[in-house]
């Protein structure tokens, strides 16, 4: 039984390295299928810790039911932060200045010329 819990507790973790290749195969572009590889890989962790009570339910019966939960918490947070890694390399977050410049005011101007003539 000790077994079967803690390959609950390690199966994000064991995806991680599945999700690294299929990151590099997906490339940096923004097409439908690297969109939807970003989604599955953001939507299986955030589904894992929305049914995070079912499965501490399933680790109950180990004596190490706290390392096992934690374990199981930071392997679906990892997950979590390689897709957000893959949406900031593809350019889907909003992480540079020139992303936020519809909030920024337009300077005042200093001075006004028409034609040749100084106003």
């Amino acid at each position: 039984m000790e077994k079967r819990c803690w390959d609950v507790a390690l199966a994000p973790l064991k995806q991680i390295p599945m999700n690294l290749f299929i990151m590099y195969m997906a490339g940096n572009t923004i097409s439908i299928f690297p969109a939807m590889m970003v989604c599955m890989m953001g939507w299986r962790p955030l589904q894992a810790l929305m049914s995070l009570s079912t499965t501490l339910k399933a680790l109950e019966s180990s004596s190490r039911r706290a390392l096992q939960g934690l374990v199981f918490l930071v392997g679906n947070g990892l997950g979590l932060a390689l897709a957000l890694y893959k949406c900031q390399a593809m350019g889907l977050l909003p992480t540079r200045p020139s992303d936020w410049l519809a909030f920024v005011a337009p300077p005042q101007r200093m001075e006004f010329t028409g034609g040749g003539l100084i106003l």
